[in-house]
């Protein structure tokens, strides 16, 4: 790969003005990462770019694109006809289906595995507020009204993780330090360090009565989509608390709100929607023992951007010296 390789290789950076600021890659910040890097001195140059605006002009000799939603999927290899990998700033690509438009010379890769540690304490945060029936709590509140809800402890109470990849993986570390007994639910079935169990998808019917909390960690694809609806609620555990900071389009949110009216859930906690945001006349805002949070629980706000691109220039690293890119995306299995 390398010996075709123009020098500097360039990277060019773009960033969505819609999105917050925690996702847009400045010069400081790209400079910063860049500094980290002695060994790329002289050997890349960069420029930024937001929505694309400038995009057909510096892809026309851009190597590397990192960018966050945005690509220029319609004639890619005519436009950009050196290019070589596109990163995307966050871990799903969901939205980027059929994979076809992919020029054959090109590796996506991804940001898979920078949430691990915010993602881990968010899961385990939200088993804990689940099990002390806070999102019951806080409706209360609104309403005015004195509600004693008195639990147990989390310790020894099973969890179930859908997807145990290193998301799921992570907030599986951060159960098993609290105690909990762990099952995992993987493509592969492999075991997991962190699981105490771990099935395949087509054992979730197995498994779905026995957990006392369930968490949707799962990538969006044609495998996972509609993965939870009412059948699956039903053999949930009336006091079973449900998370879901995977993608929206893995539950069936009209069956969730169901259950959560009728009382046959616990309670449940949802950071991923769709559309986002979530519309102000959206029946969820109204639903009983639910828990908002607006799709911002496992990006760091001092430190996502600083690793994002230290896996970038990583990975131009390993593009220069001809080694295989980390977090490499398999279009077949779209994660």
């Amino acid at each position: 790969m390398n010996a075709f390789l123009p020098t500097p290789l360039h990277l060019h950076f773009n960033s969505r003005s819609a999105s917050h600021p925690v996702f847009h890659m400045t010069d400081a910040l790209i400079g910063d990462a860049l500094s980290r890097r002695p060994d790329l001195a002289g050997r890349v140059r960069y420029t930024t770019d937001w929505d694309l605006k400038n995009g057909p002009h510096f892809l026309e000799t851009a190597s590397v694109l990192v960018t966050s939603m945005q690509v220029p999927r319609d004639r890619l290899a005519e436009v950009a006809p050196q290019l070589r990998s596109i990163h995307f700033i966050g871990a799903g690509i969901e939205y980027l289906r059929p994979m076809d438009w992919v020029p054959k010379n090109v590796v996506i890769t991804n940001n898979r595995g920078i949430h691990q540690q915010k993602a881990g304490e968010h899961i385990l945060m939200c088993i804990l507020l689940l099990n002390s029936r806070v999102p019951s709590l806080v409706n209360a509140q609104a309403r005015h009204q004195w509600l004693p809800l008195y639990t147990g402890q989390a310790k020894g109470k099973t969890v179930l993780i859908i997807g145990a990849g290193q998301l799921g993986g992570a907030g599986a570390k951060e159960a098993k330090r609290m105690g909990l007994h762990v099952i995992g639910v993987r493509r592969s079935a492999q075991p997991h360090r962190y699981c105490d169990e771990v099935v395949g998808l087509d054992q979730l019917h197995s498994v779905l009565p026995r957990a006392d909390f369930i968490v949707v960690s799962a990538p969006s694809t044609s495998q996972t989509d509609g993965i939870i609806g009412e059948r699956e609620f039903a053999l949930m555990k009336s006091t079973a608390g449900f998370v879901n900071f995977a993608r929206a389009r893995l539950v069936d949110y009209d069956a969730l709100a169901k259950v959560l009216r009728e009382g046959k859930l616990g309670g449940a906690i949802l950071d991923v929607f769709d559309p986002e945001p979530l519309p102000a006349d959206s029946f969820l805002w109204e639903t009983p023992n639910l828990l908002i949070t607006p799709h911002c629980s496992s990006d760091d706000l001092e430190r996502y951007l600083p690793m994002t691109l230290d896996l970038v220039f990583d990975n131009v690293a390993r593009m220069l010296a001809g080694r295989k890119l980390r977090n490499r995306v398999n279009l077949h299995r779209e994660y």
